[in-house]
Parts: structure tokens; sequence; C-alpha cells
């Protein structure tokens, strides 16, 4: 019963102990290296909140098909319309079997991305990627992702 009951406690120790350890560092508290500068500083709000990116919107995407290895530019920025507009994808897209059928292309009120062929059949669907600014979500085998263009 001894055993036990020390056995208990050392376990409850050595877990407050390592929850008080990941636990993150209160602002202003000296991290231990003051040769380093390592003194956290809480954020002001107000002033991070007041910074804009230096870019905004990208002035051009690039459509990748992982399947095909194609990749082609279009210049401009997504459509923001939720009605088609034309697609100005270029003549390199022609290599993706997917991506030679769109013609058109709009955007949803739930941040998706739509590209449809002449006749406004959904070719490819796209949601907000994570490391990209699309991935596609249909067709199920399609491997197309939207990236910033890169000059």
């Amino acid at each position: 019963m001894n055993f036990t009951a020390t056995v208990l406690g050392t376990a409850a120790a050595a877990l407050l102990l390592i929850a008080k350890l990941q636990a993150a560092p209160e602002p202003g508290i000296d991290l231990g290296n003051t040769l380093a500068g390592t003194n956290v500083l809480p954020i002001d709000q107000a002033a991070v909140g007041s910074v804009k990116p230096a870019s905004g919107e990208p002035s051009a995407v690039r459509l990748i098909d992982l399947r095909s290895g194609a990749s082609c530019k279009v210049a401009g920025r997504e459509p923001t319309a939720q009605a088609f507009e034309p697609a100005p994808l270029g003549p390199d897209c022609a290599s993706s079997p997917d991506l030679s059928r769109v013609s058109q292309w709009r955007a949803t009120g739930d941040g998706m991305l739509v590209m449809a062929d002449t006749h406004g059949e959904t070719v490819l669907r796209f949601m907000p990627g994570d490391g990209v600014l699309f991935e596609s979500v249909y067709p199920r085998d399609a491997l197309v992702t939207i990236v910033p263009a890169r000059g």
C-alpha cells in the first residue's frame, strides 16, 4: 500500500513538472540567457494589426497538374465574381488532360474555385489549400494545384 502511494505521488509530481515545462512562457519572463536577448515581450496588437502585406494579391498564378507534369502561368488574379468568366489559360495548359478542357472559371461564396468547359460543365473544383493557393478536390483523381507565379 505504501509503495502504491509513493508511485502514484511520484507520477503526479512528474506530470505536474512536465505540464509546467511544456507551458508557454509568460510575457516578460527571462528565459535564462540574458546575453542572447531572449526576454519574451508581449506583442502590441495595435501595431501588428496595422501591418499590411507588401504585395497583396499575386499578379499571376501558376496551375500545376501533378499527374501530367503540365505547368502553365495565368496572368491576372483568380476570378472574384460568382458568375463564370473566361479563364485566361495559356497554350501551356494544353498538355494537361484536365486543364485543356477548361474555358471558364468562377469563385463561389464559400471560397472555392470552379473551372468549367465551354458548356458550363464542371471540369475541376478547387478549395483553398494548405501551402498553396488552391488544390483540386473534384474530380477525385485530379491532382492540380494553384500557386503564386514567380517571375
